[in-house]
């Protein structure tokens, strides 16, 4: 073992520890208030990561009055249950992909529509952080009975990663088996480009890989590290952004309204302070796990600006016919597609 994975290891352990540790001492912490919340992923994950710096955050400056809660590696609820455990009330508070999102928000689909395709996160930016982002959030709101507290953070940019055949140009997608997660755009994409899409929850991947399921997984370097997906036999790695995924913070709309408003203000205030060291850290994250990811065998092959053209040129013939099958607002995405050309 080379000391940068003796070092990595070693970080690793030391988060999981602090989160055990957190997690005991929890339960026997008295505070007035306290919020729950549910992650899919586990503890050595981006999300966790950022979610655990926050909640510790609030935990100190709220000076007891609030004690903010992770719970971990689907130990609650699995990521598709967030959206339905907040809004009976079930669940305090989640953090969803945008993915999980649109069986109740149809318009969600309009972020993994061709148009999104392969372009650069700060275009996601400039739109889920503007009118649209915002629109979509009001929707999710009524929807759910839920407060989303903030800007949504990063996972990152979702390729392809296959086991044994893999994908290299925009002709080999044909018959492949690839997972995705959510969205139904994602599989008319993928079954655009001649692949078989199979939805999957994150916590079952591995067994999918190695039962052969699945040839291939839809995700992002940061999470094939996190899983060691290696170790279930990807061994490429195909660039082509197919999606920007990002998560939602929201939490159960009563229990949002049972906080005092200085403690609401504490919540709003301090997650919009991290949101933007996150998403600079799951970039950094991102480029480090493509190198562990290369580290550990993975072949990646980088789409060509011309694969990326040809690609969403492909894409854009299924646009209108996915955007009247997942019942898209026709003119709100028109609108998307103005913010997207606005942004670039």
């Amino acid at each position: 073992m080379n000391i940068r994975q003796t070092v990595q290891r070693t970080i690793a352990a030391g988060l999981l520890v602090t989160s055990m540790t957190g997690t005991a001492l929890a339960s026997d912490t008295k505070a007035d208030f306290t919020i729950d919340v549910s992650l899919e992923t586990g503890p050595n994950h981006i999300r966790n990561i950022s979610v655990r710096k926050w909640a510790d955050a609030v935990n100190t400056q709220s000076d007891g009055r609030l004690h903010i809660k992770v719970y971990e590696a689907a130990s609650k609820f699995k990521g598709s249950a967030v959206p339905t455990a907040l809004a009976q009330g079930t669940l305090d508070m989640g953090i969803p992909g945008t993915w999980h999102l649109t069986k109740f928000e149809p318009n969600y689909g309009v972020i993994f529509l061709p148009m999104f395709f392969g372009h650069d996160r700060h275009v996601s930016y400039k739109v889920m952080d503007g009118a649209i982002g915002k629109e979509l959030s009001k929707r999710i709101e009524d929807k759910l009975n839920v407060k989303i507290i903030g800007r949504y953070i990063d996972i990152g940019g979702a390729i392809t990663f296959m086991k044994a055949d893999p994908i290299t140009s925009p002709q080999d997608y044909s018959g492949k088996r690839i997972r995705i997660a959510g969205s139904a755009a994602h599989s008319r994409r993928y079954e655009a480009l001649g692949a078989n899409a199979v939805n999957v929850s994150w916590s079952d991947v591995p067994q999918a890989l190695q039962t052969g399921m699945v040839d291939g997984v839809m995700t992002a370097f940061e999470s094939v590290r996190s899983a060691a997906l290696w170790d279930s036999g990807i061994k490429y790695a195909y660039v082509d952004q197919h999606a920007f995924h990002q998560y939602v913070p929201m939490i159960n709309r009563d229990h949002w309204n049972s906080l005092p408003e200085d403690l609401q203000q504490l919540v709003i205030r301090t997650w919009d302070e991290a949101v933007d060291p996150q998403r600079e850290f799951t970039a950094t994250r991102d480029e480090e796990a493509r190198a562990i990811a290369i580290e550990k065998g993975i072949k990646v092959t980088d789409a060509s600006a011309t694969d990326i053209a040809t690609l969403r040129e492909k894409l854009m013939l299924i646009q209108d016919d996915v955007i009247k099958e997942l019942r898209i607002d026709p003119e709100f995405a028109v609108s998307v597609q103005v913010a997207i050309e606005q942004a670039q």
